[in-house]
């Protein structure tokens, strides 16, 4: 088995031996600091954190959760930590920072669950019940549907998320865009795993983040941890880059997406135009596709001819590239192929002519009629045809014309002094 990295991974140390109430303090609109707080005994080895807003994000207790008193909340040997809020909604925690040789893969998990108790509800302060899941145990990835038929509705159901996150830069800010976090999860009554983050380090040193944060001011907001472990090993930090549609055309947005099957810190995605410059973006979109991380970019309408470089890069020397064409927009394709056949009246034919055409060919053909030659060639159809009446009455050769400007037309003259006779032999066609 590879070594945990972590110290005091399993919160079995006593406290005593470091004595800490220190907390890592994220207030609203200020700077992070540092504070000993009374009520929070900090696990030796790891300092706990929270943001601050007080009404809305609100300090959380800490303190040690014994076998003894209650064998539901320790995973492994005698005691597990529990970071608690009493009618009141946190986002908080606990980090460690570890010394690793840059460049290390390392993959870091831990278990957890929470008690999610409302005040005024039939089963409040009962120790066994959580809102969502009720007695049973409960697990939930985050963006999952809460499961058909459970007595908690699913705003209960999201009520506490769990996350593990690693800096791989060494930083101790939670918030920051370069922690790469494992998926969420909700977590209830039981004791279960996380989804793992997993960083390539890019510093000698590492930071850890344990997280859990509520939706609701619940009475009993409690979150319990067990087992933390990061290991060296291998990640697949390896991701690709996709586009939709498949021939974009002038006047078309593109669907721009990036995969990895690895949770991604800082990532950026640039598109170079046929000039070089850059194509003005917004956010990327992140997601979750099954296994697969997920971030999604849709331009703006193209509005140059060629070739597009896409290229997507992300923390730990991260880099995808792929490439599209953009061409001229085709217009007036036909939705599917048919034949056509189209007869064409030189320029100073009148009525009678086109109901001379009529008469001869409707019923039974139904074929187009008309006097341009630019409509009778045009069409990016197999089968066109064109039906010349009377081609002398154009001041040009009608039958270079097609050769030259619409090849691959059928050209089929007729001749007839008026208007009967041309009915007649049209039905004769």
């Amino acid at each position: 088995m590879s070594q945990n990295l972590l110290e005091n991974e399993g919160f079995e140390a006593d406290w005593g031996e470091e004595k800490s109430h220190r907390c890592l303090i994220f207030p609203k609109g200020a700077e992070p600091h540092e504070k000993d707080v009374g009520n929070i005994f900090t696990p030796p080895d790891w300092i706990t954190w929270f943001y601050h807003d007080p009404g809305k994000w609100d300090q959380p207790e800490v303190r040690d959760a014994w076998k003894h008193a209650d064998p539901r909340r320790v995973r492994s040997g005698q005691k597990g930590m529990l970071l608690f809020t009493f009618h009141r909604k946190h986002d908080a925690g606990f980090l460690q920072q570890v010394q690793v040789t840059p460049g290390t893969p390392l993959r870091l998990t831990a278990w957890a669950h929470a008690w999610s108790n409302c005040h005024g509800r039939e089963h409040t302060d009962d120790p066994k019940w959580s809102e969502g899941p009720g007695h049973d145990s409960g697990v939930l990835l985050e963006g999952q549907e809460a499961p058909a038929g459970s007595p908690g509705t699913p705003d209960d159901w999201r009520n506490f998320t769990f996350w593990v996150g690693i800096d791989p830069t060494g930083g101790t800010n939670p918030f920051a865009d370069t922690v790469v976090w494992g998926q969420g999860a909700h977590i209830y009554n039981e004791y279960a795993q996380l989804p793992p983050a997993e960083a390539r380090a890019q510093a000698g040193t590492v930071t850890v983040f344990l997280r859990s944060r509520t939706l609701w001011p619940f009475k009993h907001n409690d979150a319990y941890w067990d087992d933390a472990e990061l290991v060296a090993g291998t990640v697949d930090l390896e991701a690709k880059v996709l586009y939709q549609p498949a021939s974009p055309k002038v006047g078309e947005a593109v669907t721009i997406e990036a995969r990895s099957r690895a949770a991604l810190a800082d990532v950026h995605l640039v598109i170079r135009q046929p000039s070089g410059a850059e194509l003005p973006q917004g956010a990327l979109v992140a997601g979750r596709d099954g296994d697969w991380y997920t971030w999604t970019y849709t331009t703006s309408p193209l509005s140059d001819v060629g070739r597009h470089e896409i290229v997507f890069s992300a923390a730990g020397g991260v880099e995808a590239t792929n490439a599209f064409d953009c061409a001229l927009a085709v217009r007036g394709l036909p939705r599917e192929q048919y034949e056509r056949t189209y007869v064409l009246l030189p320029p100073d034919a009148n009525a009678a002519w086109a109901l001379a055409v009529v008469d001869g060919i409707w019923n039974r053909y139904r074929y187009t009629i008309g006097s341009s030659a630019d409509d009778a060639g045009i069409g990016d159809l197999d089968a066109r045809q064109v039906i010349a009446v009377n081609p002398g009455r154009w001041p040009s050769d009608l039958r270079a014309f097609f050769k030259e400007y619409y090849p691959g037309v059928e050209y089929v003259p007729i001749e007839a002094g008026t208007p009967a006779e041309l009915t007649r032999k049209l039905k004769q066609l």
